[in-house]
């Protein structure tokens, strides 16, 4: 284990060039030294995380107590098994700093650690512009999101929706299901290695949106999500939609209003909805497609719904039927008036009537492996947020590159879904004046 290979040689994990810019980060905070104080490498270490993280990862470098210097050249050997080893290295390495060993770790003892490296990296993230706007979560907040994402391993080939109400039992948890856990948890593995690399910049930081960069930010920026939550949230994203989220809606910027929080939502591309409850219950759904005004349902299996508070979760497509997304404001119509996700009419699985502020959860979804998100059926809005994610479509030619008129009925969806009704759909599609020819 460490830096020796199968052999009993040492591995170099380092190039030579990340080798000089290690040498030389640590020489200046050396002073220049061939030798770097214990004190002193903890010292910055707890400038960039906890202290509690800071003391364990000096243990992990130093490994003996009474060590009062270590030299520079056995530091960058130190550091280059544990920050770019095998997996081996980097499960040995997650156990140590968690308090655990080769053995296990219990299961409290984990979700603290994972708190602990969702607070670190919100701390070097927001000053390098990183999703600037988000709060850090409260300690309740960021351990729930802490625990979704330890989910998998906490509660082994259970759904969200099946341990729902279950509380997270104190247990020791083996090195083999900590392996295979941190195996297929892409996004913690290289946030964990990216706060690592902040206390030790041996090369210049990965660019992975674990946050969002903002744009069309509102001048009173909404709150319904902590920075650990989006970050939790923008992970489960498709990757093309992790890059940008766009500002479109907030009942606190908008104010309560159906029809404007139509036209703000509509043919905007893929969304995140975010809404609170009477009783501070916050949950929400992705919707993978624009929202379009029709009596029917649309949008993608890559739709789901999810969680935040009491608890944080993510519930999925069960492929039972394509209720997805269903957007209707249409007077003369049989069908609801209103937004409806997941679920079949009058038992949505989440439900916003067009008597705004008004909604309902169901019991339980169909469409989407989810429990009821509210402790009440009949819901009153309290506050509600959109984002649009992604960079802002345009409506361009595809052979040509050219961006397309609108007529008056693509600003109006509710005319043109009420003529598509009626089967007389957009007649002046025909009469649109031809693109010039570059």
């Amino acid at each position: 284990m460490g830096a020796e290979t199968s052999k009993g040689q040492t591995k170099e994990h380092f190039t030579l060039k990340e080798q000089q810019i290690l040498n030389n980060f640590l020489k200046k905070l050396s002073g220049g030294k061939d030798q770097l104080a214990v004190k002193t490498l903890k010292e910055h270490i707890t400038q960039k995380v906890n202290d509690e993280f800071s003391t364990r990862l000096v243990h992990a470098l130093v490994i003996k107590k009474d060590v009062t210097v270590i030299p520079i050249s056995s530091l960058i050997t130190r550091l280059g098994s544990l920050l770019k080893g095998d997996l081996e290295n980097k499960v040995a390495l997650l156990l140590n700093l968690a308090g655990g060993n080769s053995e296990g770790i219990r299961s409290t003892q984990l979700i603290k650690y994972i708190s602990s490296v969702l607070e670190a990296y919100i701390q070097f993230a927001r000053p390098q512009g990183k999703g600037i706007g988000w709060s850090s979560g409260t300690p309740d907040q960021i351990e729930a999101v802490a625990q979704a994402i330890l989910h998998d391993l906490l509660f082994e080939s259970k759904s969200f929706k099946e341990v729902w109400e279950n509380p997270v039992e104190d247990r020791n948890i083996d090195y083999s299901a900590v392996e295979k856990w941190y195996i297929g948890s892409s996004m913690f593995a290289n946030l964990h290695q990216e706060v690592l690399r902040n206390c030790f910049p041996y090369a210049p930081p990965v660019p992975i949106s674990f946050l969002p960069q903002i744009s069309l930010t509102p001048k009173v920026f909404p709150d319904l999500l902590c920075a650990e939550e989006t970050l939790f949230l923008n992970s489960c994203l498709p990757a093309t939609l992790q890059h940008e989220w766009r500002f479109i809606y907030s009942t606190s910027t908008h104010g309560m209003s159906f029809s404007l929080f139509m036209k703000q939502i509509v043919d905007k591309g893929p969304t995140l909805l975010i809404l609170e409850d009477q009783s501070g219950n916050r949950f929400g759904a992705f919707a993978s497609e624009s929202w379009q005004v029709r009596p029917q349902f649309h949008g993608t299996h890559e739709c789901f719904m999810f969680a935040l508070s009491p608890r944080v979760g993510v519930f999925h497509t069960t492929g039972y039927n394509t209720n997805f997304m269903y957007l209707n404001y249409l007077e003369k119509n049989t069908m609801p008036n209103g937004l409806g996700i997941g679920g079949r009419e009058e038992l949505f699985g989440i439900w916003l009537d067009y008597d705004f502020g008004k909604g309902k959860i169901a019991p339980t979804c169909t469409t989407f492996r989810s429990p009821q998100l509210s402790p009440h059926t009949d819901i009153d809005v309290r506050r509600l947020e959109v984002w649009a994610l992604g960079p802002e479509e345009e409506d361009s030619d595809e052979e040509e590159g050219t961006r397309k008129k609108k007529s008056a009925l693509d600003k109006d969806p509710e005319a043109r879904a009420m003529l598509e009704m009626m089967g007389r759909g957009p007649v002046s599609d025909g009469y649109r004046d031809e693109e010039p020819e570059d």
